[in-house]
């Protein structure tokens, strides 16, 4: 092998290392758990209330996202289930003096 050889190789190696730290997750790295729901939303009588809503909603940890739809009373919440539960986020809006309901799941019979 020639030293040419030799380079060439030990570029390869450091760049697929170098690939490998920083753009793969870590083994065993936590990942997001993103979740996505919509709350329907009671009391909201102008833009400025569903403004807001949004404000509240993304200063909570956890939280990427906030659409609120004052024509349909309702909010649809981007979040890492981790970091925040739907019921807190409920919760949240409650304390901000709405009403706020999360969808109902229907049960299964076997």
């Amino acid at each position: 092998m020639n030293s040419l050889t030799g380079t060439i190789l030990i570029l390869l190696f450091v760049g697929v290392t170098t690939f490998c730290r920083t753009s793969l997750p870590a083994y065993g790295a936590e990942q997001a758990a993103i979740s996505r729901v919509e709350i329907t939303i009671k009391g909201m009588i102008c833009v400025s209330c569903s403004r807001d809503i949004e404000k509240i909603l993304k200063g909570l940890s956890g939280v990427a996202s906030v659409k609120v739809d004052l024509a349909n009373d309702r909010a649809t919440v981007t979040y890492d289930s981790r970091k925040v539960t739907s019921l807190q986020l409920v919760e949240t809006i409650r304390k901000s003096g709405y009403e706020a309901i999360l969808p109902t799941v229907p049960h299964r019979t076997r």
